[in-house]
């Protein structure tokens, strides 16, 4: 079985599951038996046509995704291999068929459900926080969505490498940061509060709304601020006076980008530190619910209910 978008839309409404699909393997191609594979917004955006990375119906659907190797490759049979998040193959499916280049081998040990959100969120919160900006132990980053799974994961990433964190949220709760700021009026002031003498020598910016400004206050002459999303829909809110007076130097983050130019060994010592940091529960976030491709409708309805503290999960 495979989910199949059969037009662009609300990827519920279009969304079919296709139950004898062609799994023929092709010269270097691999079958990937799946172990579990994510229910990311990202998934939304391509289904809507609304994204970067344009696709055609019908459109196999699964961004993120885990599995064994149970043909092709003699050296990557019996492998379980991470699916690399570029849109050419599906991973909600029983079996895929996907280019031996789009697989990267992993641990065998591990929860498969913490593996399979390998591919997108954890890869963002690494290059954000690497690609940049030289950080070193003691310096501090900011960032908004804080309770988001980007934002859980750069902050274990960041205290993993001995930074400091400060994280803004809209709503309170509990974070494994070193400061945690709740949105609402004066929040420039209440983080400045925070820091103290402390001023922010990243931001991780995933809103595109005022957080980003307020955090822009309080962040160094000539840093950095980073946007990797925007749920607003809008870019990034930074006051004129900050990016002009305190050159304050705002660059963009795909991770699409990075997977279709950094050289093979890049891509298989990345993530196989990310998923080494897996296993060893370093980076680890709330798994909510996980499902059959079966109960497929369940589940993508539970992925978009507000409110949500935890990933979502098919588990064929």
């Amino acid at each position: 079985m495979q989910l199949i978008l059969k037009a662009l839309g609300d990827v519920l409404e279009n969304a079919v599951l296709d139950h004898d699909p062609d799994l023929t393997v092709g010269p270097d191609e691999v079958l990937v038996r799946i172990e579990a594979a994510t229910i990311n917004p990202v998934d939304s955006m391509l289904a809507s046509g609304n994204y970067g990375y344009r696709i055609e119906v019908p459109f196999a659907l699964g961004s993120e995704g885990v599995g064994r190797v149970v043909e092709g490759s003699a050296e990557l049979l019996g492998r379980r291999v991470l699916i690399l998040p570029n849109y050419e193959q599906g991973t909600w499916a029983e079996q895929v068929v996907v280019k031996a280049a789009n697989v990267i081998p992993i641990p065998d040990e591990g929860d498969p459900l913490q593996l399979a959100m390998l591919g997108i969120n954890p890869l963002t919160a690494h290059l954000a926080l690497t690609k940049y900006v030289d950080l070193k132990p003691g310096d501090w980053i900011g960032q908004n969505l804080g309770n988001s799974a980007v934002g859980q994961y750069a902050a274990a990433l960041a205290k993993h490498a001995g930074l400091k964190v400060l994280s803004v949220v809209r709503r309170p709760v509990a974070l494994d940061a070193d400061a945690v700021v709740v949105d609402g009026g004066d929040l420039a002031e209440r983080i400045e509060a925070e820091l103290g003498d402390n001023r922010l020598k990243l931001v991780l910016d995933g809103t595109g709304d005022a957080t980003v400004g307020a955090l822009a206050q309080a962040t160094e002459f000539e840093g950095t601020v980073v946007s990797y999303s925007s749920v607003t829909g809008e870019p990034p809110a930074i006051g004129l006076g900050d990016h002009i007076y305190r050159q304050l130097r705002l660059t963009g983050l795909w991770i699409v980008n990075w997977l279709t130019t950094a050289p093979r060994a890049e891509l298989e010592r990345t993530y196989g530190d990310l998923a080494r940091l897996v296993v060893d529960g370093v980076l680890r976030v709330r798994v909510e619910a996980t499902y059959s491709l079966g109960e497929y409708a369940q589940a993508l309805e539970h992925a978009r209910r507000p409110g949500r503290d935890g990933k979502v999960l098919f588990r064929p």
